[in-house]
Parts: C-alpha cells; sequence; structure tokens
C-alpha cells in the first residue's frame, strides 16, 4: 500500500523497479518493446476518463459523492503523470 503523502514518489519508485524487470525481460525475449504510440493511446483514454470524472464531480451536489470523484480524479492524475515518465523512458531507450 502506498503512503498518502508520499504515495508519487513511492508510485515512481515502484514504476522504475517495473521499468527494470521489463528491460530485462524485453534482453531476454520475454517482452514486447512498448512503443510511444501505445503510451500516447493509454494517455489519451486517462485524458477522456479525466474530463468525464470531472464532468461528474462539477455536477455533484453530495458531498460523499464530490469527495469519492475527488479521489477519483486524483488516481487518474496521478496515472497520467506515471503514463508521462513511462513515455519518456520508452522514447530514450
Amino acid at each position: 500500500m502506498r503512503c498518502r503523502k508520499s504515495g508519487v514518489t513511492m508510485g515512481l519508485e515502484s514504476a522504475v523497479e517495473k521499468l527494470d524487470k521489463y528491460y530485462g525481460r524485453l534482453e531476454q525475449g520475454k517482452a514486447q518493446k512498448i512503443k510511444p504510440s501505445h503510451v500516447d493511446k493509454i494517455l489519451s483514454k486517462l485524458e477522456k476518463k479525466a474530463r468525464l470524472l470531472q464532468d461528474e464531480f462539477d455536477a455533484a451536489t453530495k458531498p460523499s459523492k464530490r469527495d469519492r470523484l475527488a479521489l477519483k480524479l486524483d488516481m487518474v492524475r496521478e496515472q497520467q503523470a506515471r503514463a508521462r515518465w513511462l513515455k519518456d523512458k520508452v522514447g530514450d531507450a
């Protein structure tokens, strides 16, 4: 489980470990290369999801629903940051 205060840092550390393992599998021929276009496709889906959640958040009147939607929006934004980070790493490789 990730600590809320340093969730992004811990999440990126985990992503770095996963990327290292991926490169190991890639060298062994056990994985296909991630193309920047693949990451662009995911980023596009995440942007669409963020827009839908933001619209739903703006329309929500119940505080409990707004809280849940805010958490979902935070998660999508974190995923977008990870995807941009991955795109930078994959683009360099």
